[in-house]
Parts: C-alpha cells; sequence; structure tokens
C-alpha cells in the first residue's frame, strides 16, 4: 500500500510538471515540489513518532483457565506534540490470546499519561513468562512503518479451573462391596467436648460457653473434637511421554483439573489435603485446610509439567511416605504402569483408602505404546491391589466425566 501511494504521488507531480511546461504556470512547479516533499515530511513525522516515550504494562498476577482478563498498556509521553497512530503488538505465549483479532490502536497524549486496555483470553493453565511487547508507529500518510522492542516482561499464573466432577471418581469398589468417599465435617463439628477457645466469626451461638464469657470477659465457645476427620493426599503421576493430546485436551490437563476438582470438593467439606507431585519442595505438599491452602494446591497444579523421568511407581512410596489407616489417597495417572498396583498395595494393606483416576491416553490420541490388553491387564492389576479404579476419557466437550473402571467397558467383571 505504501509503495502505490508513493507511485501515485510522484506520478500527480510528474503531470503537474508537464502542465505547468505547457502553459508556462510556475504555481504548478510549486505545487509539484510540495506534492513530493509529502512523503519526506511524512517519514520525518513518523520517524519521530517513538521518541520521548516510556512503556509500563500491568498484568494480574493470577487468572484462571478460560477466562478473559485485562492488561493495561501505560504510555507517558515527555514529548509536547501528541504521539498518533500507534499500536501495540504484545508478545503473548501460545495459550494467551488477544480477544480482539487486532493489536490495541491508540494515541499518547503530550506531557502526560495514556492508559491502554486490552482483554486477553487465558486459554489453558500454567505458569507464563510474557517477555516483552513492540510498539508501531506510521506516519500521517500510511505510507512508512517504524517499530521499537519494548523489553517489558511479566509472569502471570493461570489457575486449573476446578468443576463439579461428580461422585463417580469418589466411589468403586472395596473388598466387601462398594463404598464412598467419606468426607470430613468441619473442624470441631463432633460430639465429644474437647475444651474452651476464642470465638471465632461464624461459630453457632449455641456453642457460647458463658462462664468464660463472664469469667474472662472474651467470647468463647466450646471445643469438639472432630468426629470423623478426612486427611486426602493427591498424586498426580508427571512421567515423561504420558501427556497425550493437543492444547488443552490432553490427559494431563484432564487429571490437573481432575485434582483441582477434588481437592475444591474435600476443602470445602473441612478435609485435610496435600499433593504430591514431585521431589522438589513445595508448599502444597503439606497437608493443610481452607481455601488459603487450596490455592497453593492450585497454584502447584498451575506449573504441573509431565517431565519425570521415572514412573510414579518407583517413586511412590517415597514421596507420599507413611500414612495413617483411614487416609484417602488419590492418584491420578494417564500411565499404565504394571508396577503402580504393587507399589499402592503398599498403603492398601496398612489400612489407607487408595483411589486411582486413570485418564485413558488412547481416547486422547496416539499412543504408540498402549494397547487396550495393556490397560486391562493395568485396570485389573489396581483392583488385584484393592484399589477402586477409575477411568477418565475425552468428552467432545471437555467436561470430566470420570466412570467406574468396571462400566469403562475394558473387561467383564467376575
Amino acid at each position: 500500500m505504501g509503495s502505490i501511494k508513493l507511485i501515485a504521488i510522484f506520478t500527480a507531480a510528474v503531470y503537474l510538471i508537464i502542465a505547468a511546461t505547457i502553459v508556462n504556470a510556475y504555481q504548478l512547479f510549486y505545487m509539484a515540489a510540495l506534492l513530493l516533499a509529502l512523503p519526506g515530511v511524512s517519514y520525518l513525522v513518523g520517524r519521530f513518532a517513538l521518541r520521548d516515550l516510556e512503556f509500563s504494562r500491568e498484568v494480574p498476577g493470577t487468572g484462571w483457565s478460560g477466562e478473559t482478563v485485562t492488561f493495561t498498556l501505560t504510555v507517558r509521553s515527555r514529548s509536547r506534540l501528541p504521539r498518533l497512530f500507534l499500536q501495540a503488538h504484545d508478545d503473548l505465549p501460545r495459550f494467551l490470546r488477544l480477544a480482539d483479532s487486532a493489536p490495541p490502536h491508540f494515541h499518547a497524549a503530550p506531557g502526560g499519561a495514556t492508559h491502554v486496555p486490552y482483554e486477553v483470553q487465558l486459554l489453558k493453565r500454567g505458569a507464563y513468562t510474557i517477555p516483552g511487547l513492540t510498539v508501531s508507529a506510521v506516519d500521517p500518510l500510511g505510507m512508512f512503518t517504524f517499530r521499537t522492542r519494548v523489553p517489558l516482561e511479566s509472569e502471570m499464573l493461570v489457575y486449573p479451573m476446578p468443576e463439579e466432577i461428580g461422585d463417580m471418581v469418589l466411589s468403586g469398589a472395596e473388598r466387601y462391596g462398594s463404598r464412598d468417599l467419606p468426607i470430613a465435617a468441619a473442624r470441631g463439628s463432633g460430639v465429644d467436648p474437647d475444651g474452651v477457645r476464642e470465638y471465632v466469626p461464624g461459630d453457632p451461638l449455641r456453642r457460647m460457653h458463658w462462664k468464660s464469657v463472664a469469667r474472662t470477659g472474651k467470647l468463647s465457645v466450646i471445643e469438639f473434637e472432630e468426629s470423623r476427620a478426612l486427611n486426602v493426599v493427591l498424586v498426580l503421576d508427571l512421567h515423561s511421554g504420558t501427556d497425550v493430546g493437543e492444547a488443552a485436551e490432553t490427559t494431563i490437563e484432564y487429571l490437573v483439573r481432575a485434582a483441582a476438582s477434588i481437592a475444591q470438593l474435600a476443602v470445602r467439606q473441612g478435609a485435610s489435603v496435600r499433593l504430591v507431585r514431585s521431589d522438589e519442595p513445595d508448599p502444597a505438599q503439606s497437608p493443610g485446610r481452607g481455601t488459603e491452602h487450596l490455592f497453593l494446591i492450585l497454584a502447584s497444579l498451575a506449573r504441573a509439567e509431565a517431565n519425570d523421568s521415572e514412573p510414579l511407581s518407583a517413586r511412590l512410596v517415597q514421596r507420599v511416605g507413611v500414612l495413617q489407616p483411614g487416609t484417602t489417597l488419590m492418584v491420578l495417572t494417564a500411565d499404565a504402569d504394571p508396577n503402580l498396583p504393587g507399589a499402592l498395595a503398599h498403603y492398601t494393606s496398612g489400612g489407607a483408602q487408595v483411589f486411582v483416576l486413570y485418564a485413558d491416553a488412547l481416547a486422547f490420541g496416539r499412543a504408540p505404546h498402549l494397547t487396550r490388553q495393556a490397560q486391562a491387564v493395568f485396570l485389573e492389576g489396581l483392583y488385584a491391589a484393592r484399589t477402586a479404579p477409575s477411568v477418565l476419557r475425552r468428552s467432545p466437550d471437555g467436561r470430566l466425566r470420570p466412570e467406574t473402571a468396571q462400566n469403562a467397558g475394558y473387561f467383564t467383571a467376575t
């Protein structure tokens, strides 16, 4: 387009010169000279458009997978003249995308700050580094484009979005029939008195200990022992090569979302939860309750990548450690590792309740080293180890719909 404009201006100037020569009108020579000077003047205006400008970018520290957030570019100008026809091209990572098809256009006001908001879609959970952006300017005639690189490094953590996963993944077969995952009562909601503590907003008034209130002048309530406390340990298998699929439709992405959903469900019911996913130190590996601890788990899940060099069966006992009888161990894996049932038997024999959520890699894409027979052998091994396996397959709408292994059609239970 710029070359077409230059040709048009040059052609018009030539015709003016010819006309001036024929009619001997010197004014047309001035008009031709001015016309030929326009590209040069326009070039200089565009050339200086990016001078005396400072840029900064505000990025939300966290977000949720699937939502749209607002980034804000701030432009500070030291010039006395406005800077026009500017455009910002943000270097977004693969799974962060502009909500609008075109990068934002803006003008920088003289001697002040201009704020340029633009919407960004978060397509997938993860820990993202946004390296910088490129700002471009166009001359008034639109014939030349000038660019400058702005190194504005920003970081953003995108949490996996928990969802209602249903009860299927929380149930399975036990040695004497079926059972459901027992969800813990909230702290101090049992029936056995366990002392007196200071009142916390939200405590029922019926638990008020009036004698202590009269004696100390401070609100106090009766504390009760937990009648059925639940400790949940989530183990996410991140063995290299088990992430099958594309973009957000992969085995690991489904398992991460499932882990986030189960963690949220357990925390809502007052359970103590911890997440085990690697040998690296991680605050989510310590047991905890409440919303604050849930966000530690979500942050750890956001950073999860399938890069373990060893299968989970080789590191399970070392990572999980000793479990008290009655602890619920939830293993999420996409690896039909024949050695995993043996490792899990270490915990079922000790009284732990073990659930396995298996993501079927064949339902997500090409898995050349996996067969239906190998999957059936793996699931049968899980039953033999007295665990409760469920299967998670890719769904057309992307929802989590786990099934018990027997109902999933891999083999006929006897």
